[in-house]
């Protein structure tokens, strides 16, 4: 049952990816561009690191996520740090919580959040569970680093975080810069 609805979900969460993706960019045209510049860098080709895009490559290869989606949140998320660490307890690339995904972390068999590649992993599985839920990956994006409450609420209020929005252009951008 469970390989079967991946078999259904796969296609569909990409069809998703893409038409998003296809929307950005007219938005994108039109000049409503945000420069990847939270985190110290200014251009797009200054976010990229060698072993962040083999990693995500990997990864990418077992879920049903673009690699380079999964390169925008590394960069948002620890400027492509592979152990830096959060007041909050957030580690790693992806700044998994322990916390809040010791479960997922169990099942995966993940012990250190400091390898790159069970830190990608994990976050990446915790992502395609929220693509499950939820379909826009603006909200999926929202709940992976608001909580899926504070998410909601403020989707449901017609808003979209910068975060979300970032990270989005951002993944654009890399698509185009890998000539995807």
């Amino acid at each position: 049952m469970r390989r079967k609805l991946k078999t259904v979900l796969l296609p569909f969460v990409c069809v998703v990816l893409i038409m998003l993706l296809i929307w950005l960019s007219a938005i994108l045209a039109a000049g409503m561009a945000v420069q990847a510049s939270g985190a110290g860098y200014s251009r797009v080709d200054q976010t990229g690191d060698p072993k962040v895009v083999e990693l995500t490559e990997t990864v990418a290869e077992i879920y049903p996520i673009c690699p380079e989606l999964l390169q925008a949140i590394v960069f948002y998320e620890s400027s492509n740090q592979r152990t830096v660490s959060s007041s909050y307890g957030d580690i790693g690339y992806m700044q998994v919580n322990p916390r809040w995904q010791q479960a997922r972390m169990d099942k995966l068999g993940i012990t250190d959040l400091t390898d790159g590649y069970s830190n990608i992993l994990v976050g990446t599985d915790f992502l395609c569970e929220l693509f499950a839920k939820y379909e826009d990956p603006a909200l999926v994006l929202m709940c992976y680093n608001l909580g899926i409450d504070k998410a909601l609420e403020l989707y449901n209020a017609g808003q979209i975080s910068d975060y979300a929005k970032n990270i989005l252009e951002l993944s654009e951008q890399l698509e185009r810069l890998h000539e995807k």
